[in-house]
């Protein structure tokens, strides 16, 4: 080949005009084309893509070739093109041999012994491409690919790196690096490597979805989301995708999308363990929990000793209130190795559900041991020991669980709960309105304030609450006898009665129901029936002073005093030694008209400190009786002291000043007892006698008239003072000045 000739060759392969090269060589006659010649033509086929022509031109000099660096190389070329590397090999090996210092010839013997996966003789002849010319990019990047496949990341990166270094930054090394960073978990850099090759590459469905993938590893979810829905968009509708987004929409809350995605995943085939578990997770966050068993029992049948799958199962059949069955799936768990909080707490909730608190409260402490100090943990160990009535150690953890944050309707209606169990109502009050100020209306609330207030001597307010509760659809036997119990503490016994009536009709027959009613049906002036009750609950069991006490008390209001007595003596054989029976014993003998001995009874009361108007004025009365008019004044005086406003007891004040010869002070009392009203008639006729006493017998004549507006004169109780009277008032002389 002449000089001329080939400066022309080597000037139109610098400007890539190929198909020039060849032509001008077919102008040359076939006798004036030597092997130099032939070789260009058959390089310039190659760099045509036209391997096989280049072969036959390459074969047709091979005698001569077979020992050319240049011409093993060029065959090696037109095999590689043909996609026959292991031929092509073959012949860079020879190039190589006869000319061991071209760089390129190892670069194209590492490639092609790469695709033949001969991966360490690609790497030996790439290193030495890189050895004789140290910024082969191709070569270094080529290295780099091996290193990956190999999932040697670190020095494929390396590689990288360096073929980056000398100038290489396309498409095809940019997106490399940001996978082997990938692999190596350096998500960050990864992703700046990924916007570097986005640049021109914006509808790259692969790069995108990379993107993606890598902004949802580093927890930029919504930005991930956008980049894979980008690839959505432009036609990617597969499984990985689909599995992607779901898992992504997922980590940001969206389940029910996340859940559409993975049935797109499952209707294009997928089948494994992984997508039943994500689709069963997501239904179980949507409450979803019947379609979620579906699909946790379709991954149970391909993946047998799971011990998240088993945990999600028992973890899902306790939130549908199986806690029995969710058991079993839990200590399948447990066998399988698991022995952490999360289990030991999900056991626990399951075996209080169960209401088997003592052995909930024994794995609720294995989590606490096991590192679980959360605000859940604390409130179910804390709602465990409440059922077992161990307050205080609930109230402690409920404490814990307030501290750490917890501010919301539960925590504030257990806190009223457990302190109103230990007495401290109106701390439980407290608590127990805070959960209605931040929205809770219901009929426990309501019912719980109720017992709070009750306990705390604000009864009538507790009446509101209960009966805000029964607007609210209770009506239950604890409602309906708490209401009940309440209008008996403040003496409304009318108003109780009708829910005691509720209470038994609901099926309460006890004896504190029948001893409810006794009170309040005594209280209401129907002792008969408190009577009946008192025995029922004598029937039930019920053998105490308070049951005798009662039994007497109504005795005595049916004037019965002699069975008043004769249960009066049986509590105080019971051991009951107080003002109150003593009391009702003087009171009884007083109407049997035992006046001595009851009198004993009260002075007995006075002496163990009863001091009101009631037992002044009953001794007065007794005194009275026993003709002792002076000490029943003095008596009747003290219990005026005690109580200005009781109508009997000015009455009989003024009786006894009467007989005392005392007419006007006795009038000044008489007076005022018809001032307070209460005993019409009968203060005309003690007013009538003090009058006709001091020889007032016009007035006195006034006041016997109006006795008989309002008494019967004739009956028994007025006929002989009211004939007195009426002589006294004849016996006297109208005077005349």
């Amino acid at each position: 080949m002449s000089k001329e000739l080939k400066e022309k060759i080597a000037l139109l392969n610098d400007e890539e005009k190929y198909q020039e090269i060849v032509d001008m060589i077919l102008e040359i006659k076939e006798k004036d084309r030597d092997f130099e010649i032939i070789s260009e033509w058959g390089r310039a086929e190659n760099n045509l893509g036209n391997y096989k022509k280049a072969l036959e031109i390459l074969f047709s000099i091979k005698e001569e070739g077979e020992e050319d660096s240049l011409w093993n190389y060029r065959v090696g070329y037109a095999y590689s093109g043909l996609e026959n590397y292991e031929k092509a090999a073959e012949y860079f090996e020879k190039s190589k041999n006869l000319d061991p210092d071209y760089a390129w010839t190892y670069f194209e013997l590492g490639w092609n012994l790469q695709r033949i996966e001969k991966n360490e003789e690609a790497l030996n002849a790439l290193k030495k491409a890189v050895e004789l010319d140290s910024e082969n990019t191709f070569a270094l990047a080529e290295i780099g690919d091996i290193y990956e496949k190999l999932d040697n990341y670190e020095s494929a990166l390396e590689y990288f790196k360096k073929a980056e270094e000398f100038g290489r930054d396309d498409y095809w090394v940019i997106t490399h690096i940001g996978w082997c960073l990938n692999q190596l978990d350096r998500d960050e850099e990864a992703l700046e490597y990924y916007m570097k090759a986005l640049a021109g590459e914006e509808d790259n469905i692969w790069l995108l979805s990379q993107i993606g993938v890598t902004l949802g590893v580093i927890r930029r979810y919504e930005e991930g989301i956008e980049y894979l829905k980008k690839a959505e968009e432009l036609g990617r509708n597969d499984i990985w995708l689909n599995s992607e987004l779901g898992w992504q929409l997922a980590r940001i809350e969206k389940h029910e999308e996340a859940v559409e995605y993975f049935k797109k995943a499952e209707e294009l085939g997928r089948s494994d363990t992984w997508l039943y578990n994500q689709l069963g997770w997501n239904l179980g966050v949507l409450d979803k929990y019947e379609e979620e068993l579906e699909y946790l029992y379709k991954s149970k049948k391909i993946s047998e000793d799971d011990v998240w799958l088993e945990s999600e199962i028992g973890w899902t059949l306790r939130n549908m209130s199986k806690p029995e069955e969710a058991l079993v799936y839990l200590k399948k768990a447990q066998e399988l190795g698991r022995d952490d909080a999360w289990l030991h707490l999900e056991m626990g909730l399951s075996l209080g559900d169960l209401g088997k608190n003592e052995e909930a409260l024994a794995e609720l402490k294995k989590a606490e041991e096991n590192g679980d100090e959360s605000i859940r943990l604390y409130s179910t160990i804390a709602w465990n020991l409440g059922q077992l009535n161990k307050n205080e150690e609930a109230l402690k953890y409920l404490e814990k669980v307030e501290k750490l944050g917890r501010n919301d309707i539960w925590l504030y209606s257990e806190m009223g709960w457990n302190l109103d169990a230990v007495g401290k109502t109106e701390e439980g009050e407290k608590y127990l309105q805070k959960a209605i100020e931040m929205g809770r209306n219901d009929s426990w609330i309501y019912s719980e304030i109720g017992y709070s207030l009750s306990r705390n001597q604000k009864v009538e307010e507790g009446i509101e609450y209960y009966l805000k509760a029964k607007e609210l659809g209770r009506n239950d036997v604890w409602l309906n006898s708490e209401i009940a119990w309440s209008y008996d503490i403040i003496g409304k016994y009318e108003e109780a009665l009708p829910y005691l009536e509720t209470t038994e009709k609901l099926g309460r027959d006890d004896i504190w129901l029948n001893c409810e009613f006794a009170i309040c049906l005594g209280r209401t002036g129907k002792s008969e029936e408190a009577i009946a009750r008192l025995f029922k609950a004598q029937e039930l069991g019920r053998e105490d002073d308070w049951l005798y006490s009662e039994i007497a008390y109504n005795y005595g209001r049916l004037d019965r005093a002699e069975e008043a007595l004769i249960y009066l003596d049986k509590a105080e054989k019971l051991g009951r030694e107080d003002v109150w029976l003593y009391s009702e014993i003087g009171w009884n003998l007083g109407t049997l008209k035992k006046y001595e001995e009851g009198l004993k009874y009260f002075e007995k009361v006075i002496e163990m400190g009863r001091n009101d108007e009631w037992i002044y004025s009953q001794i007065g009365w007794t005194l009275a009786k026993l003709g002792r008019n002076e000490e029943a004044v003095e008596n009747f005086k003290k219990a005026v002291e005690l109580n200005p406003y009781d109508s009997w007891i000015e009455y009989n004040l003024g009786r006894v000043l009467r007989k005392c010869g005392k007419f006007i002070e006795a009038m000044e009392h008489i007076k005022k007892s018809a001032e307070i009203g209460g005993y019409e008639g009968w203060t005309d006729l003690e007013l009538a006698w003090d009058y006709a006493e001091i020889d007032e017998k016009e007035i006195a004549k006034e006041y016997l008239e109006n006795v008989e507006k309002y008494l019967d004169i004739n009956s028994d109780a007025v006929k002989e003072d009211y004939n007195i009277v009426k002589s006294l008032i004849n016996a006297m002389p109208i005077m005349f000045s």
